[in-house]
């Protein structure tokens, strides 16, 4: 059917695929097997799929296992069709390492470059536009590096506005994740680490996202499935620049969270170190006639944050507070209403206190809760 995809069909574990110099509308399932596939540089090969939105419907798929994984573990998309499930790469269950280079994905429903439980995933110097729900995404996945890739969301407009998050490692409990060098704009997440532990986010430009960094600790897992807990953190989030990430969202698995403003942002987890950043111009933005926001806005936010009713699987008793946090050595300006949040108890919202062991010292900053964090 396509160049691309009859290639992958080929192949075996451990070759490399080399795509010339073109566009090419396809969407990929490889399924079983651990490949390398090479373009010719991001904007000179493309994989995209066709334009999608406001009166331009989805088209319609042939089921592969790819799609149906992944409508199995969204519960964002639409239950009756795989129109929106579909992905520009998706590795499912590859029996060796996987690596993506030198490509460019355009307007997949579901996301550009994903693997699932893969044992090395490597992701780096491609480009995604137009993805609604992860440019490049490694869930349930070990040794992972994401490097020196451009991310940019689009806003489609309700129902599916910009996009879950340009770059995400999630459900992974050994990631051993190198998250390096990229930029992400124009999504609702720019970089989101959702329930999973170890890695690095390093030297990253996240900016016109609605949170430019979310290091989330979950409920439960979603990908495969639901049946386990992760606990988020063991992180370091150095030498990153997170600027005016002021697009305004709707979040959450019930969307009853209303999100502008967040520079950056650790929630529930643990043994984190935000060191080195600089976190600047983040305020939010709430259009005429929206609902406010309700999330924690400004720079740097740390929060303890109870799962919205009704929302945990059977069985599940929700994450813990954050706590284990050291911020150091930050450059924080123009951020409203603070510069640095620490979670309190607010009646009638679902935030919590802090653990223990959160370490504030040595930042430029000028507005804080409590007050004296940035004081003399």
């Amino acid at each position: 059917m396509s160049r691309s995809r009859g290639a992958v069909d080929r192949a075996r574990s451990g070759d490399t695929i080399k795509i010339a110099p073109g566009t090419y509308q396809e969407a990929v399932c490889i399924e079983g097997k651990g490949l390398k596939i090479v373009g010719s540089g991001a904007g000179r090969t493309t994989i995209s799929w066709p334009d999608w939105g406001r009166g331009v419907p989805l088209p319609e798929v042939t089921p592969n296992a790819c799609w149906e994984a992944s409508e199995s573990a969204d519960a964002e998309g639409d239950p009756t069709t795989l129109a929106d499930d579909v992905s520009g790469l998706f590795f499912l269950d590859p029996d060796g390492p996987v690596e993506v280079k030198a490509l460019s994905t355009v307007n997949h429903p579901a996301s550009g470059i994903v693997a699932w439980n893969a044992h090395g995933f490597r992701v780096k110097h491609t480009s995604g536009t137009g993805h609604e729900r992860y440019g490049v995404l490694a869930a349930a996945s070990t040794d992972i590096r994401i490097t020196g890739n451009v991310e940019k969301g689009i806003d489609r407009g309700a129902p599916w506005f910009a996009g879950t998050a340009g770059i995400s490692v999630g459900d992974s409990d050994a990631a051993n994740a190198r998250v390096t060098g990229n930029h992400v704009e124009g999504y609702n997440l720019g970089i989101f680490i959702r329930e999973s532990r170890g890695g690095q986010v390093t030297a990253n430009k996240v900016t016109g996202n609605c949170v430019g960094v979310l290091l989330f600790d979950d409920a439960a897992t979603e990908i495969p499935d639901n049946t386990r807990q992760v606990e988020g953190g063991d992180f370091r989030i150095t030498a990153n620049a997170s600027i005016a990430n002021n697009r305004y969202c709707l979040a959450g698995r019930d969307g009853s969270q209303v999100v502008s403003g967040v520079g950056m942002s650790i929630t529930n987890a643990d043994d984190v170190t935000v060191k080195a950043n600089s976190i600047i111009g983040n305020r939010p933005i709430v259009p005429a006639g929206q609902a406010t926001t309700n999330y924690p806005a400004g720079g740097l936010s740390l929060v303890s944050f109870a799962p919205p009713p009704g929302t945990l699987p059977p069985g599940v008793t929700g994450p813990g507070l954050v706590q284990d946090i050291t911020v150091k050595a930050n450059y924080f300006r123009d951020n409203q209403p603070t510069d640095i949040w620490v979670t309190r108890p607010i009646p009638g919202t679902l935030l919590q206190e802090a653990g223990p062991g959160i370490v504030i010292r040595h930042n430029r900053c000028t507005t804080s809760f409590p007050a004296d964090i940035c004081g003399p």
